[in-house]
């Protein structure tokens, strides 16, 4: 006893002296050093540690997501089902239309690949969470709800648009689409501005995922109003009345139209409003989407299914 007594203050004692060791070493070396560093790049690291930070979650939870799967699986499920749904709908409208040119169309389909970027990526992010058991940890995290979803949604968006590029480069290949060189930097603008609204919209579908099991339900009836509600593969002047409404609500809807116009030769300044109508959609999305995370986050708590998987 009287010798782990006298060990345990021995090395209570070894440990005091490496920190008052350690303590002078700071002295000395580290905090002068610190004082030099000038302001101005005090304050360049102030201003990029947010976006650290932000591109270290959103690689994190982008792996989290996609590291059980083998490259194989990763291209298959990224890349092989939305451009095989896009070629399908594509000819599809070809056969209705009896248009050899399918430009038009094609353009709405190949806008409408990030959609399933949006909902199977962004859609699934808390269901993930629930799965591996770190969803009760995230939601008792003093982080907001805009910290906890724009991580999930950054590379998602990013994915969304190599997705369509590689549908235009299909386009290019098999139906001839052509776009002129001057005109790609505003459509590149209107796949950034379509990516950011469609993932707002999968941070809306995640939130479901608090409250139920089964979220591919949820998950395919918001895939098949994207496919059918946005002007991708149906025109919206031949919809009924009363879906005019929901159509102008949807995501993509006016990137869509946005798109075929500049296609078609319209001067970019006249789908501008277009854009800016999308981008407000989008935030608007967004604010429910955060707003929705934490009602339903309290509603799952009380009833007692937060970790019911």
């Amino acid at each position: 006893m009287g010798w782990h007594l006298a060990r345990s203050i021995a090395l209570y004692f070894r440990i005091i002296g490496t920190d008052l060791c350690l303590h002078n070493i700071l002295a000395r070396h580290v905090r002068p050093y610190r004082r030099q560093v000038s302001r101005g790049s005090h304050f360049g690291g102030v201003l990029m540690d947010p976006f650290k930070r932000l591109l270290r979650k959103a690689t994190l939870s982008y792996k989290a997501l996609f590291a059980v799967m083998s490259v194989k699986q990763y291209l298959m499920v990224n890349l092989g089902s939305p451009l095989m749904q896009m070629l399908c709908f594509t000819l599809v409208a070809r056969y209705v239309y009896g248009s050899m040119d399918v430009s038009y169309w094609f353009i709405g389909n190949a806008l409408v690949l990030t959609y399933f970027n949006a909902i199977f990526g962004v859609g699934t992010q808390l269901t993930q969470e629930k799965n591996s058991g770190t969803l009760k940890l995230l939601i008792a995290s003093p982080s907001s709800g805009v910290s906890i979803f724009l991580p999930r949604a950054t590379l998602h968006i990013l994915d969304g648009l190599v997705t369509v590029f590689i549908g235009l480069i299909i386009g290019l290949i098999l139906f001839g689409f052509s776009l002129r060189i001057q005109l790609w930097p505003a459509f590149l603008l209107i796949l950034v501005v379509a990516s950011f609204s469609a993932m707002a919209f999968g941070l809306i579908i995640s939130c479901f995922g608090l409250l139920t099991r089964d979220l591919n339900m949820v998950l395919n009836i918001a895939s098949m109003a994207m496919l059918s509600l946005t002007g991708a593969n149906f025109p919206l002047e031949r919809m009924s009345s009363w879906l005019l409404p929901v159509s102008t609500a949807m995501p993509l809807t006016r990137s869509i139209e946005a798109s075929r116009a500049l296609y078609t030769g319209v001067p970019f300044s006249e789908i501008s409003g277009m854009l800016v109508g999308e981008i407000g959609l989008g935030i608007v999305l967004m604010i429910i989407g955060t707003l929705l995370f934490s009602v339903m986050a309290r509603v799952a708590i009380k009833q007692g299914v937060l970790e019911m998987f």
